[in-house]
């Protein structure tokens, strides 16, 4: 996923979703918000995670609901989120990005480093509504990302050893984010066309979710027609890699505002 390059935290959000006629102000964002408030603030896990699964589900089917709503009128077309992203680990947040991309129904790539700054922009092609939801994950996993990387990162190891951990717990993380994204999709996805199946006028919830994927990849190319593939080290530490999944299966689905421009911390 490259026309050049990849990822660490979000330094800042090049265009915001405002930009691509999404609003902050979105009752949903603020509902979501709510409910992961609770979850942060609650002192028992169970609790926590009871109200963070219900704030990705809410996502899952507010996407949904947008998608179907599209089907109406087509009145929505493919736009494009830039933001500005931080060293180290550049590939292995990139895998990151993608995943909250893909599961929100868009397409990622990146756009290079900037010389000497450290700095690189990463491009997401998608619906505004979905765009939304990929500005407000990316935003709040990088960072959840980063204080649970350092809060477990092993001591008195080489700094070989080290970045190899931290490599490996990026790739877990991601690879359990991806899972929990793409479940509860696919669950309220199966919700819609059941709750569908009802009316015979109703458009097909998978007819439509292919049809947006098939015009956001078109879009995607027609925007980036020569896009290479990269390789990614995914460290060879395999408790890094546990960590790293026990992590991502805790972290808060969606936390902070859209359209906000954000400093981050390197993680490095």
């Amino acid at each position: 996923m490259r026309p050049d390059r990849a990822l660490r935290p979000v330094d800042a959000v090049v265009r915001s979703c405002e930009d691509v006629g999404v609003h902050p102000d979105d009752h949903r964002l603020s509902l979501v918000r709510a409910l992961l408030a609770k979850a942060e603030a609650s002192e028992y896990p169970e609790e926590a995670q009871a109200f963070t699964d219900k704030a990705s589900e809410l996502i899952a089917r507010y996407a949904i609901d947008d998608a179907l709503l599209w089907a109406l009128d087509r009145a929505e077309d493919p736009s494009e989120l830039r933001l500005v992203l931080l060293a180290p680990y550049l590939s292995q947040k990139a895998v990151l990005v993608d995943a909250v991309a893909r599961a929100q129904g868009c397409r990622a790539v990146r756009l290079g480093q900037r010389p000497g700054t450290g700095k690189e922009q990463v491009s997401v092609v998608g619906y505004p509504s979905d765009l939304q939801w990929v500005e407000t994950l990316v935003t709040s996993l990088l960072l959840q990302l980063t204080t649970a990387m350092l809060a477990g990162a092993p001591k008195g190891v080489t700094p070989a050893a080290s970045a190899g951990w931290r490599r490996s717990f990026i790739v877990g993380f991601a690879d359990a984010v991806r899972t929990r994204l793409d479940a509860d999709r696919q669950a309220c996805a199966r919700g819609a066309a059941t709750d569908s199946s009802a009316s015979p006028a109703a458009p097909s919830v998978a007819l439509v979710l292919l049809e947006r994927d098939q015009i956001v990849a078109d879009e995607f190319r027609r925007r980036f027609p020569r896009i290479r593939s990269s390789w990614t080290s995914s460290g060879s530490s395999r408790s890094g890699a546990d960590a790293g999944r026990r992590a991502g299966n805790e972290a808060s689905l969606a936390r902070g505002a859209v359209g906000r421009t954000r400093a981050l911390g390197s993680g490095s």
